[in-house]
């Protein structure tokens, strides 16, 4: 389908015709009058008139364990940063390299907590990283406890949750797709993250292995 797309990032105007409908964050996809905010397939295709019976290609099983897989590379590899490495920036982005590691970890801590609030507010993506989180160690242990919390509640989950509705800020979602998102969302930072060090010259080890990313639906374009 042919589409227009639009950057908002520095460009005033189209951020304030997202504002005027309703729109808080990209991405956001317009049509005449209607939108659908966030990445929602079945909403998308709903908009667009097109048949969407695919759900998450991963089960909740198999998406708890990549979303712990992303976490430990991007815990084992923050805790190794110089100052240098954490204050990396992309050219197009107002985002540090410590910050973005720590809002990898927020976002997928925040699963969780919609999970038990039943909500899910803007609010828990914009949160940058405490001033006392200096270090990449400092990172890295907030990275930990946020694995901890996740296999203590994915060890308890109860039977049937994951069909369960949970309202967002871009609508509701089921808690399996929101799972998936949050577990893509968390990989796609992991990359970015990567990129920088490669574009600085300075990752510490190797690549990072591409088979972490199988069966999620991650864009071909990192930024």
């Amino acid at each position: 389908m042919e589409f227009e797309p639009v950057n908002v990032h520095g460009n005033a105007a189209r951020q304030a015709e997202l504002a005027a409908l309703g729109v808080p964050r990209v991405p956001a996809t317009v049509l005449g009058d209607d939108l659908v905010h966030g990445w929602n397939p079945s909403a998308l295709a709903k908009l667009v008139g097109v048949d969407y019976d695919g759900g998450p290609a991963l089960d909740p099983e198999e998406l708890a364990q990549a979303q712990d897989n992303i976490l430990y590379y991007a815990q084992h590899l923050v805790k190794r940063l110089s100052a240098h490495q954490l204050a990396l920036k992309h050219p197009e982005r107002d985002r540090t390299l410590r910050n973005l590691v720590f809002h990898l970890f927020r976002l997928s801590a925040a699963f969780v907590d919609a999970m038990e609030q039943r909500r899910f507010p803007l609010e828990w993506l914009i949160v940058n990283v405490p001033d006392e989180m200096e270090t990449g160690e400092a990172v890295a242990q907030y990275g930990a406890g946020v694995r901890a919390r996740l296999a203590a509640w994915f060890g308890q989950a109860p039977a049937g949750v994951f069909a369960e509705a949970v309202p967002t800020y871009y609508g509701d979602q089921s808690a399996h797709e929101l799972l998936e998102r949050t577990t893509w969302h968390a990989g796609q930072h992991l990359r970015q993250v990567y990129d920088l060090l490669e574009r600085d010259g300075s990752l510490p080890g190797d690549p990072l292995p591409m088979e972490l990313f199988e069966g999620l639906p991650l864009p071909e374009e990192l930024w």
